[in-house]
């Protein structure tokens, strides 16, 4: 009789549960996250406290220049939580240190869309704009990223006042070397 009860209370389990408030459940998480509402992490019920200490991880990877470490640890993260501006961010900047400036773009920019006040990507995309002779892309996101720290207290709005200047000097060095072509 205990051996009975003792397997009837294992499928009982929350997991095999098939109550219809069980099966309910199951199923407004499912939309959702088909949706797009909860992300792979919250359907996993991984913690944001789990998903930070990885980050973190991955933050001491990518600055001791143990990229390919990094590059697994916040793709990892993405797949969890692809909602999260900042792990777009970091993968941003992996695939810059990688010279892989599409793709760091398009992480960069997924950022954004997550977090319009994400000024180190900001201005991160807006360098490599510079670096490539986008200066109108760049100006944008240097101007962004500046009108989003009036005060100067930002080291990275910062960092975009002197990108402006590089942008300045960028421009007139194309505009000498098309005159002396032009000669």
């Amino acid at each position: 009789m205990a051996e009975e009860q003792k397997t009837e209370h294992q499928k009982g389990s929350q997991i095999i549960d098939p109550t219809p408030l069980r099966r309910k459940h199951l199923t407004e998480v499912l939309y959702a996250f088909f949706n797009d509402k909860i992300s792979m992490a919250e359907l996993k019920g991984i913690s944001r406290e789990q998903l930070f200490q990885l980050s973190e991880a991955g933050y001491v990877k990518f600055k001791h220049g143990r990229l390919d470490e990094a590059e697994k640890i916040f793709q990892a993260l993405i797949l969890l939580d692809h909602r999260n501006a900042y792990f777009h961010g970091m993968m941003g900047a992996v695939h810059q240190k990688l010279g892989r400036p599409i793709e760091s773009i398009m992480e960069y920019t997924q950022a954004i869309k997550i977090n319009a006040k994400d000024i180190s990507a900001l201005v991160n995309r807006g360098e490599l704009y510079l670096r490539h002779k986008n200066y109108r892309k760049a100006a944008e996101d240097f101007r962004s990223a500046i009108l989003l720290d009036m005060s100067g207290a930002n080291i990275w709005a910062n960092r975009a006042r002197s990108l402006v200047i590089a942008i300045k000097r960028s421009m007139e060095a194309d505009a000498a070397r098309k005159s002396i072509r032009g000669r």
